[in-house]
Parts: structure tokens; sequence; C-alpha cells
């Protein structure tokens, strides 16, 4: 029997252009947005935006989520001063739990 095999169309992100959807929407866009209250000519760098995109996913479509990750992991950890400097990611939240007179969680 073969095993089954976790097809890579199943994991490819949608997209358009050759982009995935929020990035190309990002792109896109945030220069449709500045080019109605600054100057049209900013519509001329959308197809320099999309090429250079496109030029990114070509290496590899999950880039720009191993981006948003890196922003992620580089500007959100809170718990630095707890640990000496070091940064500790868990699975659960750094939320601060209260006890109750009882002992308990609430």
């Amino acid at each position: 029997m073969k095993k089954d095999v976790l097809f890579r169309g199943c994991t490819r992100p949608p997209m358009i252009l050759g982009v995935p959807y929020v990035p190309f929407l990002i792109g896109a866009g945030a220069p449709l947005l500045l080019a109605m209250y600054v100057s049209l000519y900013i519509l001329l760098t959308i197809p320099l935006m999309i090429g250079l995109m496109r030029f990114l996913t070509k290496k590899d479509e999950m880039i720009f989520r191993l981006i948003g990750l890196n922003l992620v992991f580089r500007f959100l950890p809170r718990n630095v001063a707890e640990y000496n400097g070091s940064w500790v990611f868990s699975s659960n939240r750094d939320a601060v739990r209260r006890r109750s007179k009882n002992g308990y969680v609430d």
C-alpha cells in the first residue's frame, strides 16, 4: 500500500497573477490609496511591486508567510524582561492569571 501524500496543491495559498492574494491586495491597494491623495504617478509602482512579489514567489510561494512570522517573532516578544533578556515563546498566552481567595484560578 502507498502512503497518503500531502499534495502540494493542498498547501498552496490562493494566488492572483502568481502572487498570494493578501500581499497582492496590500501591494496594489496601498499605491491606489496613495495615488488618490498624492499623485497619480504613484500608480506606476504597482507593476514594479507585483513583479517583485512574483519574483519572490517563484522561489517559494510561502515566502510572505515566512516574512510575516519573522516580523511577529521580531516585534512581539513581551516577556523579555522576565527571562533576563531571552526570548521565550510558548504555545499558551503570556497572561496574568488571578487567583481567588480560595486559591483556584478564576
